[in-house]
């Protein structure tokens, strides 16, 4: 039995919902299910020739679940999953990267008011917030008394507190 290209066309309209569908069920993605019935249709097309014409429909069923088997079976669609040793691996730090951006821009932001105090809340103030030196160790490294540095950041905050509110008007 010879089919002209016109019966194709009527073959692929009456059969098209069907060879999706039976590709649906076995790729569970409808973009996948119609790539494989395109691919369907075009490998009955150009096997035309050995269609044996009795029920083109289980033909073309058998094309469309030979073609879902082997892209199942392709190496690009390995799965590769990760162990719980990949996923400790794998480290949220919480940070949106908006929130990172204003960190540093606060970050900058304070490391210029400190630079602007006068000695020597400006050495303890850029210590303390920008290098993250607590008050005990820069007591240890300068030999001034821990009281002092406690005194000098509180004054420090306080000059910082207004300038900060000068830089916002």
């Amino acid at each position: 039995m010879v089919i002209q290209k016109e019966q194709f066309a009527n073959y692929i309209k009456q059969y098209e919902r069907l060879i999706i569908t039976i590709c649906l069920s076995f790729t569970k993605n409808y973009f996948d299910a119609e790539d494989l019935a395109q691919q369907t249709f075009l490998s009955a097309y150009t096997n035309l020739s050995k269609f044996d014409g009795v029920n083109f429909k289980a033909w073309l069923t058998t094309i469309a679940t030979n073609k879902c088997k082997d892209f199942l079976k392709s190496p690009a669609r390995a799965i590769n999953s990760l162990s719980n040793e990949d996923f400790d691996g794998l480290v949220d730090t919480g940070d949106l990267p908006e929130d990172k951006l204003l960190k540093k821009h606060s970050r900058e932001r304070i490391y210029s008011l400190c630079k602007k105090l006068k000695e020597p809340y400006r050495a303890v103030a850029l210590n303390y917030f920008c290098e993250d030196i607590k008050l005990s160790d820069m007591a240890k490294d300068t030999g001034q008394s821990l009281k002092t540095l406690q005194t000098h950041l509180y004054r420090s905050k306080k000059l910082l507190k207004v300038l900060w509110k000068e830089e916002l008007m």
